[in-house]
């Protein structure tokens, strides 16, 4: 014998669905949250130049000073020496600006990124677009958040796909090659950066395209 509804006796009680699994991290997300509009190509444009710059500078710098120490102490050699130090101190400069605005890039971009994706497999917390630039400061460390950075943009963006769709393919090996490389060879950092950053600005540029859609449709359902 079937159990009944005892509001309706007469009638075959039926216990309720469970609702579907959804996939969501179990992420704090603060009240006040929101979004910023999506990063220009400004600031990875000024991240290569300023890498290139401090390539040429640290290698000019190394050259002129061992160049001056094997010709003398005196004369063209302390020349060539000072020369040399003024170079290596454009690279320190240079070196400090990259950082500077690679953390900018980083604010920015989680600023896009919505509230209820500032989270990665590496990080399982809610980050703010201020700690994850800030957290970049924060020496040894840094380079493990790094990683959690890079790594974690890959995640959200595929995670992100799912509900706005990019014909482009996952950033993750990007996000490996970007991790790696600077700890093999420096020199060659500013470059893999650089594509990084665009093919992540490119996903998220489909993505916003598909927002404003979205977007746009609730407010023509909302009007009607």
């Amino acid at each position: 014998m079937q159990p009944t509804d005892p509001h309706l006796p007469y009638a075959p009680y039926a216990p309720p669905a469970a609702p579907p699994p959804v996939y969501r991290q179990n992420v704090f997300v603060p009240a006040g949250a929101r979004t910023a509009p999506l990063l220009g190509s400004g600031l990875r444009i000024a991240k290569l130049v300023l890498g290139i710059v401090q390539n040429v500078a640290l290698l000019a710098g190394m050259v002129l000073v061992v160049v001056g120490a094997l010709t003398g102490l005196h004369g063209e050699g302390q020349t060539l020496m000072v020369i040399g130090g003024l170079s290596l101190g454009l690279w320190w400069v240079t070196v400090m600006a990259y950082a500077v605005v690679g953390m900018v890039w980083g604010y920015k971009f989680w600023s896009w990124v919505p509230p209820e994706h500032r989270h990665t497999s590496l990080w399982k917390k809610y980050i703010s677009p201020a700690q994850a630039a800030w957290f970049m400061l924060i020496p040894m460390f840094n380079i493990f958040w790094t990683i959690v950075l890079n790594l974690g943009t890959a995640d959200i963006l595929e995670r992100m796909r799912v509900e706005y769709p990019t014909d482009k393919p996952p950033a993750k090996t990007l996000a490996l090659i970007t991790s790696i490389v600077p700890y093999v060879f420096f020199p060659a950092a500013p470059f893999v950066d650089y594509f990084f950053d665009k093919h992540v600005e490119g996903m998220a540029a489909d993505m916003q395209a598909h927002m404003t859609q979205a977007t746009g449709r609730n407010s023509a359902s909302t009007a009607a």
